[in-house]
């Protein structure tokens, strides 16, 4: 079984953001309940109606690797749409997770993948619940 949070403790995630000055940084992760391994992070920051991925590690590398991926992903972008949230900045998003954010209809510019509207995008209704 997994579970995605906010760790409250930084230790666990030390490991995967060794550098001093990310420890007072934000963090989504998701864990093994049974092993208590950390599967993969997300570091990010937000203000206003901003959020920024400045950093994205995986530890997980199995056959459900991106469905982890997406659901740290998912689980970040309903907190922040909760807050109040709209747009999204990814910096350095590697091949997949690239691929991942490109099939969300964000656009590449100078600082990385960006949305206007990520709620529109990641919590919009399936094609069986909207009646189409």
């Amino acid at each position: 079984m997994m579970k995605i949070g906010f760790p409250r403790d930084f230790s666990q995630l030390k490991v995967l953001f060794p550098e001093k000055e990310k420890e007072r940084d934000l963090y989504i992760a998701a864990e093994d309940t049974e092993t208590s391994k950390i599967l993969g992070a997300i570091r990010f920051f937000y203000t206003g109606s901003q959020v920024d991925i400045f950093e994205v590690v995986m530890t997980y590398q199995g056959d459900q690797y991106m469905a982890v991926f997406d659901g740290i992903v998912r689980t970040l972008l309903y907190k922040m749409a909760e807050e109040g949230c709209t747009s999204l900045s990814v910096r350095g998003a590697k091949q997949e997770f690239e691929a991942y954010f490109m099939d969300h209809e964000f656009t590449e510019d100078a600082e990385g993948l960006s949305h206007a509207d990520f709620p529109g995008e990641f919590f919009k209704p399936c094609a069986g619940c909207s009646g189409e």
